[in-house]
């Protein structure tokens, strides 16, 4: 099934089970417009309804990954809720700030197993953006820079949250106290990265291969993975050894299994069944279409 519904602030299309968001606004340095904290949970749930997608590769064309969020969105942010008695202005800002970190969390919360493909400068609330992925890979030459604490507050999209959860405590501090710009390669030896190349060119051709080899596997496999990597973070090793246990009950044995060993014994790619269309989902599931 082929898909290139249009977005305003990135291009959106499905290729050989993988759905490309590709940052094109290069001219704009790929800064993330108010538009796209709208559009991109839009785009994961297109891609989570669509049987055909089993990977999400999150890249940017031009030379650089993106200059973060717009300053226009900030400057909108200080005077948001003007007017109003203090409290509902303080309840408006917070829910706002929710809605922003919602957009980001959709990145983490899908199904899909989702790549963030870096090069050159990723500053700011695109740092927020990628760290939402489950796998990073940049050039050597990227470089990585909270900017929020230089303009006078809090990072609230998610890095110290997820930088914390996931990487050595000592260096999370000196990192984004200090604003410091890490390098790809400087981010690979920490875990941040877990694979680098040397340009933007070698990068674009790792990602969309790495995204293809993953989508030609089982979707019940990979998805599940990914469930429970996120709860062995959550929960601990004992927790999560009983609810893989669970879960496996729920799925194994499946018609993939014999997919995949009759595909090995004849030394060729297995094919898989997608997963159902999610269209008949409500409540927070719910796309708003049928």
């Amino acid at each position: 099934m082929t898909d290139h519904t249009t977005f305003s602030s990135f291009r959106y299309e499905v290729k050989s089970y993988v759905a490309h968001i590709v940052l094109d606004r290069a001219e704009k340095r790929n800064c993330l417009t108010r538009d796209f904290w709208y559009e991109l949970p839009q785009a994961v749930k297109r891609a989570e309804r669509n049987p055909d997608v089993r990977c999400i590769l999150l890249r940017a064309e031009g030379s650089i990954f993106s200059s973060g969020i717009d300053l226009g969105v900030l400057d909108g942010l200080k005077t948001m809720g003007d007017g109003l008695e203090f409290s509902r202005k303080a309840d408006h800002l917070r829910r706002t700030v929710l809605s922003l970190q919602d957009s980001v969390s959709s990145l983490e919360n899908t199904r899909l197993p989702v790549i963030a493909a870096i090069q050159g400068l990723c500053i700011g609330g695109s740092l927020d953006l990628v760290c939402a992925a489950d796998i990073r890979i940049a050039e050597t030459g990227a470089s990585f820079t909270p900017m929020e604490m230089d303009l006078g507050f809090v990072p609230d999209m998610g890095t110290v949250q997820r930088l914390t959860a996931t990487l050595p405590y000592g260096v999370v501090p000196d990192w984004l106290l200090d604003c410091r710009t890490l390098s790809g390669e400087e981010a690979k030896p920490i875990g941040f990265v877990s694979r680098t190349c040397a340009n933007a060119a070698e990068l674009e051709t790792m990602a969309i291969d790495l995204a293809e080899r993953i989508g030609q596997r089982s979707p019940v496999a990979t998805m599940g993975a990914k469930e429970i990597m996120k709860f062995t973070r959550d929960h601990g090793i004992s927790a999560s050894l009983r609810y893989n246990a669970a879960w496996q009950a729920g799925v194994f044995p499946g018609d993939d299994i014999d997919k995949c060993i009759a595909a090995r014994q004849n030394k060729a790619l297995p094919t898989h069944e997608g997963m159902a269309d999610d269209l008949a989902l409500f409540g927070m599931e719910d796309s708003g279409s049928r």
